[in-house]
């Protein structure tokens, strides 16, 4: 069997069960999901690129180049803080008391974008690394955005797949960067943070500063590590 095929198959079946369980959680919905938590809830709809990518990793030893720090733990955990700590601030500018659930919804949206982070840039971009870096992001960014199972042809799903590919771009930059999941994550979550409600009582021009303040401290820190680790090989 040509290593082509291994690959393609591997793709094939990642894919296949990433969107049969987000078709599963998001379109049939079963009844068990009423009885859970919130917060659980939203990372069911996330769970299928992990498990798709967990089993063509582990079961069919497909290739993985990401670790879940790939930086050090210091580093590492200065990254996820720094969003945490800048949108439990902004709550002073507004009530002058921090914002005490920022901790939780950034540590939920940072989980969530784990999960599908292992598939995408953890399994997926690590399956495609042979192609030149406009295929590659192209495929993650069609794949991607057909796992969110939305199709309507509108303005929106236009800015959303474009959104996607500029994604696409930046996380799979990170990944390639940092060799880390969790940074690849912490930058998806960039992203989420953006759209979705959990942090709607913070103004979206607060939410966009902090995001591209924690996006460039992100930059500067994986940089710097790669740059350390180039003169340390001299």
């Amino acid at each position: 069997m040509s290593n082509q095929f291994k690959r393609v198959g591997s793709i094939i079946v990642f894919f296949t069960i990433a969107v049969l369980l987000r078709y599963y959680v998001d379109i049939v919905k079963p009844s068990f999901l009423q009885n859970l938590n919130m917060y659980v809830v939203i990372l069911l709809h996330g769970i299928g690129p992990l498990v798709g990518g967990l089993f063509v990793v582990k079961v069919l030893k497909r290739p993985n180049f990401l670790k879940v720090f790939g930086l050090d733990f210091i580093k590492t955990i200065s990254i996820i803080l720094i969003p945490i700590i800048l949108f439990s601030l902004v709550g002073i500018i507004k009530t002058g008391t921090p914002y005490f659930n920022a901790p939780k919804y950034i540590g939920i949206m940072i989980l969530y974008a784990l999960f599908e982070e292992y598939g995408w840039r953890g399994y997926l971009q690590s399956e495609l690394i042979g192609l030149k870096r406009l295929y590659k992001y192209l495929i993650i960014t069609i794949l991607w955005f057909v796992w969110h199972l939305n199709f309507e042809l509108s303005l929106s799903n236009l800015i959303f797949f474009l959104s996607l590919l500029g994604g696409s771009y930046g996380i799979g930059y990170m990944a390639d960067k940092s060799k880390s999941l969790i940074v690849s994550a912490v930058f998806h979550s960039f992203f989420n943070i953006a759209q979705i409600g959990l942090l709607n009582g913070i103004e979206l021009k607060y939410k966009i500063g902090i995001i591209l303040i924690s996006a460039f401290a992100t930059i500067y820190i994986v940089n710097y590590n790669t740059q350390k680790i180039e003169v340390s090989r001299v």
